[in-house]
């Protein structure tokens, strides 16, 4: 069974291993446990895991601040890949984003993730712009891309139907 979970500072122990583990077989340049464990505090942070059968295959961080979603980062384990999980998580995303308001999701992807941008394009996602040497340790530009999150348009995709996904309190 796959479930969704809320990171939070009471149970962030149990899944960091974890979350690490995914990050660094997912990024050139992941993230640290601080990075993890800031976000699990921070107010504007929300932290999900995505469990197989109790197994962690996925995680999303998004930040809601000045009536935005802004997707920070997302991974799915490598061996969990194309089966509809990163479509969970993005699920998981426009949930939140839509039970407070929002209306646009934002994210910065690295134009060399040719896999995530093909990715976020399909679920919806539009390339406007670019931030200039964004990525600090590779000087690399971050292209921007927004997707609505406005209720005639968030309709139009959904995660695999075969993916069942059951949200954990």
């Amino acid at each position: 069974m796959i479930s969704l979970q809320e990171v939070t500072t009471e149970n962030f122990q149990r899944f960091r291993d974890d979350i690490l583990a995914v990050e660094r077989v997912s990024f050139p340049s992941p993230w640290s446990l601080k990075a993890f464990e800031e976000e699990a505090k921070r107010s504007i942070s929300n932290l999900w895991v995505l469990l197989e059968d109790g197994e962690l295959g996925g995680y999303i961080c998004l930040w809601i601040f000045g009536g935005e979603v802004h997707l920070m980062n997302i991974a799915v384990h490598p061996d969990k890949r194309r089966r509809g999980f990163g479509g969970c998580l993005l699920n998981k995303m426009i949930e939140v984003g839509l039970s407070q308001g929002i209306t646009r999701a934002w994210l910065e992807v690295r134009p060399s993730n040719v896999i995530a941008r093909a990715f976020y394009k399909k679920v919806g996602f539009s390339e406007i712009g670019r931030r200039p040497h964004y990525y600090k340790e590779t000087n690399e530009d971050a292209i921007i891309m927004t997707l609505s999150l406005m209720p005639e348009d968030v309709g139009s995709w959904e995660a695999d139907d075969d993916i069942r996904v059951r949200q954990v309190a």
